[in-house]
């Protein structure tokens, strides 16, 4: 292919509208776009929040089953139409269509998405800049000299008291947990009110067991107590045993490390805390990556988007490589794969599976028009269809693999907890390379150097959607439509960075909502908007596009194969995402029904 994208160019026509330079170079744009934080940070909490081995065969599943149905039918529209979401509906109907409005929720989406992408991009630089000064290793010290002074002015029994605490946690942990599923989800939330309520001083919880549904899960939960109870005690019970046979050196050496670490733990968790209410410094930084990612969205599709990615994704490929094989000789690692890859039903809730359906669709792009966008930028007709969007899910379910055997066997090894939630990267990882000393300040640039760098790649592919519709729908040159649309979303991204600082304007937004701007702006998008965009996206790929054009676009694969995507888009995908998002929208509760339907 021929690149004929002219940074300045006013015109987008068919004819002269900009192309990749290789189908190497558009397969690597488009798996950077899938490959963002979402891979390598929320893909490890999600799975370490719901249990590890068969949540990641689940997404893998769903990967193949929705993520790539959708994946080919979005750039096979984008490819057809030569146009970017709100134009290819337009074109390949012939006319002004409703269609167009999926298009419009793309554009939406995407701006909506890049305001607070930028932001979290920016804690990643800040955290790489530290890394640099090396942050961790006065955090270190100085919980290595306060874990000093503990050992030797803390008793032995308060210290095995401390040891038995935490090797028991997980142990009693797990117990509740597998006790808890004896009861339906509605069941245990009434009667974790009816324990809520009863606790506070001056409740009489007779008369808060006068409601009929509080009193029937009363009934229900009360006599499988002393069951709970007795878990939790066998749990306790084999922890003392075990520190009870530790000599008295060592009991001091494990609750040493173990004070340590909370020491760190909770430096750590102010540095991030403080950075988080700082929305000076995110703006800086915000505004920091989103000149980067408008200068590369300005340069064109071939001298900047596709340029770029074939620089940065092989380095971010290295990076994870590297720290993956840091990994591998960690004590850690080998509880890390069996973490990853060994399926314990136990450990995963019906919602998990429903997660993880979310997650393969997030994780491609899918559904705010990025892919559409750029596969507008290949041929029509030009074929490799289905290659090309294997090789993107590939690339990026691969990544997310790699992305938790490069977390996991540091967490384990330094003590942390696989399932701690967004706060894994920003967090937990920190509190692992403040224990290394110097290495942990050299690798904490490598892995917050390859979270910028994914980061980038994928908002470089938000702000070409937003970008190509100036481009496209009104004729406005690239780089006047990168930099306009860019400080209008920089703009609107600055309440993002100042929506958890002390003293937010928006005053009313907290408690109106019940969450920060931030969160509020993430649930509006990843719950509803992308969800939404996905489900049309497959149904009128399967449904409305015109046959013709259809089969033009898939003419290189056999019937049954091209049959095969064709069911997929129609009836298997669309009633999993509907599946997804009335759930994540609250119309219905999966583990509910499926508690139910079990018993």
């Amino acid at each position: 292919m021929s690149t004929q994208d002219d940074p300045g160019a006013t015109s987008q026509s068919t004819t002269s509208r900009a192309v990749w330079n290789s189908r190497t170079g558009f397969i690597l744009a488009a798996a950077g776009s899938a490959v963002g934080l979402g891979n390598i940070w929320k893909f490890p909490y999600i799975t370490g929040e719901n249990g590890g081995g068969l949540f990641v065969l689940i997404y893998l599943v769903c990967i193949a089953l929705v993520g790539l149905p959708i994946l080919i039918a979005e750039i096979m529209i984008g490819r057809a139409a030569q146009a970017q979401p709100v134009e290819a509906f337009k074109r390949l109907q012939g006319g002004p269509t409703g269609w167009s409005a999926v298009g419009w929720l793309g554009v939406l989406a995407g701006f909506l998405i890049l305001s607070f992408y930028i932001v979290v991009a920016g804690w990643a630089m800040d955290y790489a800049l530290k890394s640099v000064v090396g942050f961790t290793n006065p955090i270190g010290q100085k919980a290595a000299d306060s874990a000093l002074v503990y050992r030797g002015s803390e008793s032995i029994e308060l210290m095995r008291t401390a040891l038995v605490d935490d090797k028991a946690a997980e142990p009693i942990a797990r117990a509740e947990k597998t006790w808890r599923r004896q009861f339906a989800p509605s069941t245990w939330t009434l009667w974790q009110d009816y324990e809520e309520a009863s606790a506070k001083p001056g409740v009489n919880p007779a008369f808060i067991l006068e409601d009929p549904a509080i009193k029937a899960a009363f009934n229900t939960v009360s006599p499988a107590l002393p069951e709970r109870d007795a878990a939790v005690a066998a749990a306790r019970a084999t922890a003392t045993a075990h520190i009870a046979q530790l000599s008295d050196e060592h009991v001091r050496d494990a609750a040493t490390t173990l004070k340590r670490r909370s020491l760190i733990s909770a430096e750590v968790t102010s540095v991030f805390m403080g950075l988080l209410g700082d929305g000076w410094t995110s703006t800086f930084w915000a505004g920091i990556f989103m000149f980067l990612t408008i200068l590369v969205v300005a340069t064109g599709v071939g001298a900047g988007i596709e340029r770029t990615c074939k620089i940065m994704m092989p380095l971010l490929m290295l990076f994870i490589l590297l720290l993956v094989v840091y990994g591998f000789f960690q004590p850690g690692f080998g509880q890390a794969v069996e973490f990853v890859f060994y399926p314990d039903p136990n450990e995963l809730e019906p919602r998990g599976v429903l997660e993880a359906l979310g997650h393969a669709f997030f994780t491609l792009s899918l559904g705010m028009g990025a892919m559409l966008t750029y596969g507008s930028y290949q041929r029509s007709g030009s074929g490799g269809l289905l290659g090309q969007s294997v090789s993107i899910a590939i690339f990026d379910t691969a990544i997310a693999l790699l992305a938790c055997l490069m977390m996991f066997p540091i967490i384990f090894s330094y003590g942390q907890d696989p399932s701690s939630g967004p706060g894994l990267v920003f967090m937990s990882m920190p509190l692992a390379f403040a224990e290394m000393g110097e290495l942990g300040m050299m690798l904490g640039i490598v892995f917050f150097g390859l979270l910028v760098f994914a980061a980038l790649t994928s908002a470089i592919s938000l702000l070409e959607v937003v970008a190509s519709y100036l481009i496209d729908a009104h004729n406005w040159g690239r780089a006047r439509a990168a930099w306009t649309l860019g400080g209008v979303i920089f703009g609107f991204g600055i309440i993002t960075a100042f929506a958890n600082s002390t003293g937010f304007a928006m005053t009313s937004w907290l408690p109106g909502y019940g969450q920060s701007f931030f969160d509020t702006m993430d649930l509006l998008t990843t719950n509803w908007m992308l969800p939404l965009g996905g489900l049309f996206i497959a149904i009128y790929a399967g449904w409305v596009m015109p046959a013709r054009v259809r089969r033009a676009e898939l003419s290189d694969l056999s019937g049954p194969v091209a049959g095969g995507w064709l069911f997929l888009v129609r009836f298997v995908a669309p009633l999993l995402v509907v599946i997804v998002l009335l759930d994540k929208v609250g119309l219905i509760d999966v583990n509910e029904i499926s508690f139910h339907l079990m018993h």
